[in-house]
This record gives structure tokens, C-alpha cells and sequence, in this order.
């Protein structure tokens, strides 16, 4: 294991401002963190030239002309900009007030969450690696009330360093002790059909790319092609299909960027799909891409994907797009789509086309 690393460095930073941040009064904490995590991703994204190309590579393959050349770069920097903010109120979050944090994110849809819980019969949460993921949603719906059981990985794998399990990985896995988590690894599907059958709230975000991509080849239905930007993206099914068997409603929920933080915006469920074939599967997960996809064009910097190497390799073009520009379904006519942006807030790179 090596002492150190160069990708620790930006980690170093964050815990850095992290904990001056907790010193400095509370009413200066969230207008802080921003200014400072723009900082920080500016220096790593001028600094770290090669996961800066890798972005613009990314950005540019998957989302060709839908995002011009000269939106590229200012893309790119806000997406490690966003970045570093997310790590940065991620490891806040034990310290924030309920105040602070329902300021920085505001909720809207929870009626369908409390819809879908009246049913008896559990609700699966579907989010996506994109705004203000992770733990914060989970810290926000927590301090809402909701008892809520996320399926999440370690932070740490064998090839991290020293400083990164010692140092930094101690501060940031402070919010796994806040829930009660199912790690995905191994046999997690008992623990999962507990928290449903309870009429619990499981939590998870398909967009999740393996970096090991075994996991990957596994056979149909264990991971199939879901339809997003014109390309299709493996997805492992297992949520999906456990929703099915116990006709649990899947809720997807998205973030979209506003003045002084994020929408938490909780949408109607999908679809329910009497299919037990693994068309119905399919169609299953183009429902949930469906959705997603709006926020994704809107604001591509919110994505987490963009640094990911073997993005390219994932996902592959469709043989054809549909006329309407959007690679999924059509179902996302039925979902909420992202607010038009108010005066003063800053518009999204990428204009999507409304569904009539």
C-alpha cells in the first residue's frame, strides 16, 4: 500500500476546508463552503490535467453536438466544481443544523414518498450519481423523519493509501454510522427484502459504473442495456427485479442547482409493469433513464460519470435515436421535468427539448 498518492491530495483539501469550515460562525458556513470548494476544484481542475482531458473526452463522445465547443470547458470546470462542493458539505453534514441543511436542499414531491408508503408494501428510492447525492439526501430525509436504508459500498478498496484510509476515509465514513446500510457486496438480497416487506424505504442509484468489469459481464437479467444520450449503459438489475417480485413502487428522485443549493425533486413512480420477461425488465429501465435523462442534458456537469475511464467502452450508440431527442422512453412525459431556471440563476450549458 503506498503512503501516499496524488489522487489524496484533492481528498487533503477537502478535509482541510471541511474542518475550518466548523469553526467559523454557522450563519458563514454554506455561503463559505461554496466559495471555497470553487477554489478547490478550479486548482484541481488546473492542476490535474489529465483527469481534466478525460472529462472533456467523456463529454464530448457521449454528448456530441449537444454541447458545443465553446460550452466544453466551462462544462468541465463546473463539473469539478461540483465536486468538490458535494465532498465538502458531505463531510459537514454530521454539523449542519436541520435549518442549514433543509436550506441548502429544498424537497418538493414528497407527496408521492408518502403516497407510495401508505401502500404497505416498502418503497425503493432511485437516484442518480448526479447535484447533491450520497449521503446528503440521505442526511436530508433522515432529518425529515423518514427511516430510510441505503445499499452502499465501502468508501475504501485495498488500492487506496495509507493517508486515504487513515486520514481521510476516518472523516468521511463518519455518515455511515447514521444508517443502517446494505452493503452491496456479497449476498445483500436478504437485508433488502426485509427493509421492504417492513414497508421500509430503500435507497440506491443504479447510474453506479463497476469499475470492475467482471461484475459487468455477467449474463441477462443480472445486468442489461438501459437507453441514455443516444447510448445504452449497462445496469445491474437486482433492485429492480427484487421491486417487481414484491411489488414495491420505485420512486426515482433527482437534484437540479438552484440559488445557495439544490431541488431535491422525489417524482411519481414508475410505471407498474406486469412484464415478467426481461422486455418488461428492459422497459423497466428505460422508465428510469427516461426520467433521468432531462436533468442530465440540463446539467451535464452534475454528473459524476464524466471522470470515469471506462465510460467510453460502457456505453455504446444506439442503432437509431428517436426524433425527439430523447434516447429513452417516452414514459418521461408522465415524470416531473426540471423548473425552468429563474432569473438570476445560472442556465444549465445544455437547453433540453420539452416533451409536448
Amino acid at each position: 500500500m503506498a503512503f501516499i498518492t496524488r489522487e489524496d491530495l484533492p481528498f487533503l483539501g477537502y478535509t482541510a476546508v471541511t474542518l475550518s469550515l466548523r469553526v467559523i460562525p454557522r450563519s458563514w458556513r454554506l455561503r463559505w463552503s461554496r466559495t471555497l470548494a470553487n477554489g478547490l476544484g478550479a486548482l484541481w481542475y488546473r492542476l490535474d490535467r489529465s483527469s481534466a482531458a478525460l472529462a472533456h473526452k467523456n463529454l464530448r463522445a457521449v454528448l456530441g453536438p449537444r454541447l458545443p465547443d465553446r460550452k466544453l470547458e466551462a462544462t468541465a470546470m463546473a463539473h469539478f466544481h461540483n465536486i468538490a462542493l458535494h465532498k465538502v458539505i458531505n463531510d459537514m453534514l454530521r454539523h449542519l443544523t436541520r435549518q442549514e441543511l433543509t436550506r441548502y436542499v429544498t424537497v418538493e414531491g414528497e407527496e408521492h414518498l408518502q403516497q407510495a408508503l401508505a401502500a404497505g408494501r416498502g418503497v425503493v428510492l432511485l437516484g442518480a450519481h448526479s447535484g447533491a447525492h450520497g449521503y446528503i439526501p440521505l442526511m436530508v430525509l433522515k432529518r425529515l423523519g423518514y427511516q430510510i436504508t441505503p445499499v452502499v459500498g465501502e468508501e475504501a478498496t485495498p488500492h487506496n493509501s495509507w493517508v486515504y484510509c487513515h486520514v481521510v476515509n476516518p472523516i468521511r465514513r463518519v455518515n455511515w454510522n447514521e444508517f443502517p446500510m446494505i452493503n452491496p457486496v456479497g449476498t445483500p438480497q436478504r437485508e433488502m427484502v426485509e427493509c421492504l416487506r417492513q414497508g421500509g424505504i430503500l435507497v440506491i442509484w443504479p447510474d453506479f459504473i463497476d469499475q470492475n468489469q467482471d461484475l459487468l459481464r455477467l449474463p441477462a437479467p443480472h445486468v442489461l442495456p438501459a437507453p441514455l444520450l443516444g447510448h445504452t449503459i449497462p445496469f445491474k438489475t437486482g433492485t429492480f427485479r427484487l421491486a417487481r417480485w414484491l411489488g414495491a413502487p420505485m420512486l426515482p428522485f433527482f437534484f437540479s442547482p438552484r440559488p445557495g443549493g439544490f431541488t431535491m425533486r422525489i417524482e411519481p413512480p414508475l410505471p407498474a409493469n406486469d412484464d415478467k420477461s426481461t422486455a418488461g425488465l428492459l422497459a423497466d429501465l428505460a422508465a428510469y433513464t427516461a426520467r433521468f435523462e432531462p436533468y442530465l442534458l440540463r446539467y451535464p456537469e452534475l454528473w459524476w460519470q464524466w471522470r470515469q475511464r471506462i465510460l467510453p467502452d460502457l456505453m455504446r450508440p444506439l442503432a437509431t435515436e428517436p426524433e425527439s431527442g430523447h434516447s429513452a422512453s417516452n414514459e418521461s412525459s408522465t415524470g416531473s421535468q426540471p423548473e425552468p431556471v429563474s432569473a438570476g440563476q445560472r442556465e444549465g450549458p445544455i437547453a433540453i427539448k420539452r416533451q409536448p
